[in-house]
């Protein structure tokens, strides 16, 4: 595996993120705009709504010496039931895209580190800060971890416009399987003691990012030795 030259080393711990992916995922309650909550005629007047499926699209680029998520999610009809074990493109084949419920802006700033290289096949942590923006009215400043092709990060520094879900907590998951983008999100709601799962996905990169160079960013490769960063 190649690592461009001009790669900023503070992007390189998180690269396997960068690019276009696209996919699928479940969101919890309030339905999609525009759609009733799909909850059993008989249910309790405040029975929470089932979860409602999603299109999602992530996409990673290369910013100065941080990495900027922009994370799209659009409101699904399935076609058929839901399976739970479909990959990104069944999905994506299933679930027709309507509209936009939220588009969020994550700005990721990966710590330096003198750390010695790990043995092939193995990563070093790195401790990164992230701020993020979203059209749900939230602004947050995250702290987070990466392990490889592994990453999680948690805030409880949340700002809220007028109107916005009241939260108190937020954290979320990524991770790189079988070739696939998985995340989820978790949300701890005010006046609430547990946290509550809101959002998931499973999405597939189609297309790669470049450096300014041109230079295509691979990013980690499960099936080679890795960035060993």
């Amino acid at each position: 595996m190649v690592i461009p030259a001009d790669l900023p080393a503070l992007v390189a711990p998180v690269a396997w993120m960068l690019g276009t992916w696209e996919g699928w995922g479940m969101y919890a309650a309030p339905a999609a705009p525009g759609e009733p909550a799909d909850a059993p005629a008989d249910a309790p007047a405040d029975a929470p709504a089932e979860d409602s499926p999603v299109i999602e699209e992530i996409r990673g680029d290369v910013v100065g010496e941080q990495m900027r998520l922009v994370t799209r999610v659009y409101a699904g009809v399935a076609s058929a039931p839901i399976d739970p074990t479909w990959d990104a493109a069944q999905g994506l084949a299933a679930i027709k895209k309507g509209d936009l419920i939220s588009e969020e802006t994550v700005y990721v700033s990966v710590a330096p580190s003198d750390a010695p290289l790990p043995p092939p096949g193995q990563y070093n942590s790195r401790e990164f800060t992230a701020t993020s923006a979203s059209t749900e009215g939230h602004s947050a400043v995250w702290d987070g971890v990466s392990v490889g092709p592994r990453v999680q990060m948690v805030s409880d520094a949340i700002a809220l416009g007028v109107g916005a879900t009241r939260v108190t907590h937020l954290g979320r998951m990524f991770g790189l399987v079988a070739g696939e983008l998985m995340w989820t999100q978790e949300r701890t709601l005010d006046g609430e003691d547990e946290a509550d799962v809101e959002i998931s996905g499973r999405l597939h990169r189609t297309a790669q990012a470049s450096t300014e160079s041109g230079e295509v960013i691979d990013g980690i490769d499960d099936s080679q030795d890795g960035f060993l960063v």
